[in-house]
């Protein structure tokens, strides 16, 4: 089988920033970095919004994201991939294994006992962690990143190759971890990490999912993939691929839904049944890699290349 390496994440900080930027009156543009700067991850826990990127670069919001500054940032200059935040907890991974955790006014290295780059982390109760990355690494910490474990799987019948398969996501409903990555995987886990079920497999990589407390979820990837799920993630079917467009995150709330990726967005107004593609700021000519929004303004904050975030009014 043809190993199917993600168009961003694994290589993004590489890439050349081939858009222009947008003219300063862009009613959308929230924050604009330097042409050098990348953006990879932004997450929201009640009004307070951080983002990370590349050069272990940190920024905080703290009204919903409408004004960005930077924030302390770890003892790295490291790209950094995900963040994690809830319930005043937060956590940031990156290259090399790193993790980090926001401790008062700083951050807290933390032994993650991998060099493995680590793409996202999921944050759930009772100090339950899980970060996931390169060549099958999955870490679960349940004393709030103290000690972590390494999830051993044997990736021969799973993806019936010798291969050990990039994860790109991870979320954490109650006690229920569920990952998406390469060969179209979706991984479950009903007990915190201790075992494993296949809830998918395909041909092209998942880069981002999100499910809701409904159970509804959505999940993006590779040339336009867009999956859907009704019951939390135990099952799912695709749908209408978007286009040929590297789809690399993903944001839902009620019945509207936002994917972003390398030169193009698209919105959905009815859970993901039906798309339109996003034709505004820089969007057809740049890429965005992620995509969340707080609880009280409820619309899509996207982050990205030349440093830039964007709130749109889909």
């Amino acid at each position: 089988m043809l190993r199917k390496f993600a168009a961003a994440g694994l290589v993004l900080a590489l890439l050349p920033a081939f858009a222009a930027l947008a003219a300063t009156d862009d009613p959308y543009l929230r924050y604009r970095g330097t042409p050098h700067d990348v953006l990879f991850d932004v997450v929201f826990d009640g009004s307070s919004g951080m983002a990370v990127g590349g050069g272990g670069t940190v920024l905080a919001s703290e009204d919903s994201g409408r004004n960005w500054s930077h924030h302390v940032r770890p003892e790295t200059d490291l790209a950094l991939l995900g963040v994690a935040a809830a319930g005043g907890r937060r956590f940031i991974v990156g290259q090399s294994g790193q993790i980090f955790r926001l401790d008062g006014a700083g951050w807290t290295t933390l032994e993650s006992g991998t060099d493995a780059r680590l793409f996202a982390v999921a944050l759930g109760e009772g100090g339950l962690v899980a970060a996931v990355g390169g060549f099958g690494t999955i870490l679960v910490s349940r004393d709030n990143g103290a000690h972590w474990s390494a999830a051993e799987l044997d990736w021969m019948p799973i993806v019936d190759d010798y291969v050990e398969p990039h994860l790109y996501a991870v979320q954490i409903v109650g006690n229920v971890i569920t990952v998406g990555g390469e060969f179209g995987l979706i991984l479950r886990s009903s007990d915190g990490g201790t075992s494993w079920t296949v809830a998918h497999k395909g041909e092209a990589s998942i880069f981002d999912f999100t499910i809701d407390e409904k159970g509804r979820g959505i999940a993006v990837g590779q040339e336009g993939l867009v999956l859907a799920t009704t019951d939390s993630g135990a099952s799912w079917r695709e749908r209408e691929r978007l286009s040929d467009t590297n789809l690399l995150g993903v944001w839902q709330s009620g019945t509207r839904a936002f994917a972003v990726g390398i030169r193009g967005a698209y919105s959905s107004h009815d859970g993901g049944r039906t798309w339109k593609p996003v034709a505004r700021s820089d969007i057809e000519t740049g890429w965005y890699q992620a995509v969340a929004s707080s609880t009280a303004r409820d619309k899509p904050v996207l982050v990205g290349h030349r440093g830039r975030i964007l709130e749109m009014d889909e």
